[in-house]
């Protein structure tokens, strides 16, 4: 089984038996999503990967503010809301945001599905070398607040070239 893949199994209440699935990390992100799972122990499936995707959303809109060098401020501007509405969505608390996830996509050049997924079910051609992949499996390791780090590092390293 790939870095990518994650086995699990499931029992429901109208079957004694297991069923073992294997799956993406987003898909098994997605399972919890829509199954609300509850583990042997009454814990949350969610708290126990710790899961959550409106705080995951929170993040998602935090980096993206960042890199594109935005405040708080900035982006309630451009969308018209409270900067403490944008707060609220980066820390995962709910407040109204997806009558705006179509804005959101829009200030940062990116389609929703990428938006609220993190990823594009778009199949794209593209050649990378060694290196490069070395370089995208090693970023996706980390955590979000680290790519920001990384992000910020190579933008260094970039103009301290030109």
């Amino acid at each position: 089984m790939g870095e990518t893949q994650v086995s699990f199994h499931k029992q429901t209440s109208r079957r004694r038996f297991l069923t073992y699935q294997t799956t993406t990390i987003m898909g098994f992100r997605k399972w919890i999503q829509q199954s609300q799972a509850v583990s042997n122990d009454g814990l949350s499936a969610a708290s126990m990967h710790g899961f959550s995707p409106s705080r995951e959303i929170g993040q998602r809109i935090q980096l993206l503010r960042k890199a594109a060098g935005l405040s708080q401020q900035d982006l309630a501007n451009m969308l018209g809301v409270s900067r403490t509405a944008v707060g609220f969505w980066e820390t995962g608390r709910p407040n109204r945001i997806s009558r705006h996830v179509p804005r959101i996509a829009k200030i940062f050049g990116i389609s929703e599905e990428v938006f609220l997924n993190g990823q594009s079910s778009e199949k794209t051609q593209m050649s990378i070398t060694k290196d490069e992949e070395n370089i995208i499996n090693l970023y996706r390791a980390l955590s979000i607040d680290d790519r920001l780090q990384a992000i910020k590092r190579m933008e260094m390293l970039y103009r301290r070239q030109q």
